[in-house]
């Protein structure tokens, strides 16, 4: 028994004291402390249970009034109809940037494409070039050795005038005198004839 009066003795104690608010003053103050943490719909349900009791109190009415401008200042939610737009709105914006992002990468793949054709054409002129090059040291090597033929055939035709041997003349008959000497060494190899013999006459 004295157990049970020590326990209601002590959770009269312990309950906040807004649980026992009995004046308007009370309402207000609790009203004040849920707006200060923060609890705005909690602070205004103290506010309009204390109006409901203290009509006429002037703090509870300006509290009222404050809370009421918060409300209206507050962005209300938008309709569904505008979430919708935004949605749209948003997936546009998207789909612009995705076409964006493509232009733009389809532009750097052009301009790598030309910069490679640019290289291609370098490298076609520069071919170009040095077999250009090529053919005009073979050009001038074929002149020079033309020019060559025809100086020598000019003196050919000039030791023919003047009735002198050329010079292909000259090494002809050298050479078929060198075989002709080889031919006449051959001959003397063989055995000597004996003159101091006598040749019979009979």
């Amino acid at each position: 028994m004295v157990f049970r009066k020590l326990l209601s003795i002590s959770l009269f104690l312990l309950c906040p004291f807004w649980i026992r608010a009995q004046n308007a003053e009370d309402y207000f103050h609790r009203g004040a402390q849920f707006y200060i943490w923060g609890q705005k719909e909690k602070s205004k349900a103290e506010v309009l249970t204390g109006l409901r009791l203290f009509p006429d109190d002037p703090k509870l009415n300006a509290m009222a009034g404050l809370l009421k401008e918060e409300q209206q200042e507050q962005p209300q939610p938008k309709p569904s109809s505008e979430k919708n737009d935004d949605q749209k709105q948003q997936q546009q914006q998207q789909q612009q940037q995705s076409q964006q992002n493509q232009s733009e990468q389809k532009q750097d793949s052009q301009q790598q494409d030309q910069n490679k054709q640019g290289q291609d054409q370098q490298q076609q002129q520069q071919q170009a070039q040095s077999q250009m090059g090529t053919n005009e040291q073979q050009q001038a090597s074929q002149q020079k050795q033309s020019e060559a033929e025809q100086n020598d055939q000019k003196e050919q035709q000039a030791a023919a005038a003047a009735g002198q041997m050329t010079r292909e003349q000259a090494e002809r008959l050298l050479d078929s005198q060198k075989g002709q000497e080889k031919m006449l060494s051959l001959k003397q190899q063989g055995k000597p004839a004996d003159r101091t013999r006598r040749i019979k006459d009979w």
